[in-house]
């Protein structure tokens, strides 16, 4: 990148700071060649900066990991992408689904339509989040169901789901389920088979269900009308369950480490995570298009659109837009994000890659996408300049 791009994405984390966007940013972005910029503003916890290493809560931003590690049992021949999860995964096969309330009376009936691995991946499989869903969160509150950050397994397994599995695109906890499909099909626990298929080969050393250096955590604040204040936020140390949907804690440069990996093809450092076709047909679109998510909880989240005016829809990896977007995305890069509005970018041929490190609720806060998508804009400037 030359020095003026580098700093136009520094002046922008920084006005960012100073107009109490977040309390402190770190990014890092590549092309096929290299890390072109890396840096960050502000502060991680009031006092410390941003670094490459500093610890922050992935939360949904798991999913892609747990999705790479689902694809690497299909290509053992372990699981396939359409075949029903019912042995693996009972409880689902006997799952109900929500169709709404009479009153007081929820109407419920049993699902019809078996799941597969492709349709939990997907966002197609009838799991919801309460978050978006209003009949849920009532559902869950009245019969006192753990949300998913307090990592219990009831959390999805007494749920109901919230569509007919095939029949609609919804975002859900569909990667909770496949979380623990894998640890059942693997006869390991899923931390442990996600650091030693994944985060060993990669050197992701700071990645987890935990926090490995408690001085190197970055603080969640939240953002109100009285300004940015700090939100006791932490998941459990010992969970009874790992959220294959958000519960692990990593570093930008951990993460980054990852996309560069998918960018390159499922090789990175002489680590093959992947066969270059799996991850092309898992980068493909497997889900309807879909639009702005309406938020059922604006405490969790606002509504969700990161990509105003552009259909999208759901590879195996994370949501990919239909056409180009205005920023310069070409059609069908691998994006998506997490609750503490983290965001990441990958083009599906590797051209470049990006993250954004924040933590900051609620989720989808509509000036740091708008930082996202100016970084990713300034990032491809440079690129374009290239070819």
């Amino acid at each position: 990148m030359t020095i003026s791009n580098a700093a136009t994405i520094g002046l922008l984390l920084e006005k960012a700071v100073n107009t109490g966007v977040a309390a402190g940013f770190y990014a890092m972005t590549a092309n096929r060649d290299r890390v072109v910029y890396t840096g960050g503003a502000g502060t991680r916890d009031g006092k410390a900066p941003w670094a490459e290493d500093t610890i922050a809560w992935l939360a949904s931003m798991t999913k892609s990991i747990v999705a790479v590690a689902a694809l690497q049992l299909v290509e053992r021949g372990v699981i396939g992408l359409d075949t029903p999860t019912a042995d693996v995964l009972p409880e689902l096969a006997a799952a109900q689904v929500l169709e709404g309330y009479d009153r007081d009376v929820p109407r419920l009936r049993p699902v019809r339509t078996p799941v597969t691995l492709r349709m939990l991946l997907s966002h197609t499989a009838g799991a919801g989040y309460s978050f978006l869903s209003t009949d849920l969160a009532r559902y869950q509150r009245e019969n006192r169901i753990p949300t998913s950050l307090e990592c219990k397994p009831a959390s999805i397994v007494d749920s109901p789901l919230v569509y007919e599995p095939g029949t609609d695109v919804r975002y859900g906890t569909g990667l909770e389920w496949v979380g623990l499909a894998i640890s059942r099909l693997t006869g390991r626990d899923l931390a442990t088979h996600l650091r030693e298929a994944i985060f060993d080969p990669l050197g992701m050393v700071d990645t987890a269900f935990g926090i490995v250096d408690r001085s190197r955590l970055a603080t969640v604040r939240a953002k109100t009308p009285d300004g940015l204040v700090t939100v006791p936020f932490e998941l459990p140390a010992a969970p009874e369950f790992f959220s294959g949907g958000g519960g692990l804690y990593g570093t930008p440069r951990d993460y980054f480490t990852f996309l560069r990996m998918l960018g390159a093809g499922g090789v990175f450092n002489g680590s093959k995570l992947l066969e270059p076709e799996t991850l092309t047909a898992a980068q493909q679109s497997h889900s309807a298009v879909f639009g702005r998510l309406a938020s059922a909880n604006p405490a969790t989240s606002h509504d969700i659109d990161m990509l105003p005016g552009t259909p999208v829809s759901w590879s195996l990896l994370g949501m990919r837009n239909e056409k180009r977007t205005p920023q310069g995305r070409p059609a069908g890069t691998v994006a998506w994000a997490g609750g503490a509005n983290c965001y990441y970018w990958v083009d599906t041929d590797g051209a470049t890659a990006g993250v954004l490190f924040t933590q900051l609720v609620p989720f989808a806060d509509p000036a740091v996408i708008r930082l996202f998508t100016d970084i990713e804009q300034a990032t491809r400037a440079r690129q374009r300049s290239q070819s």
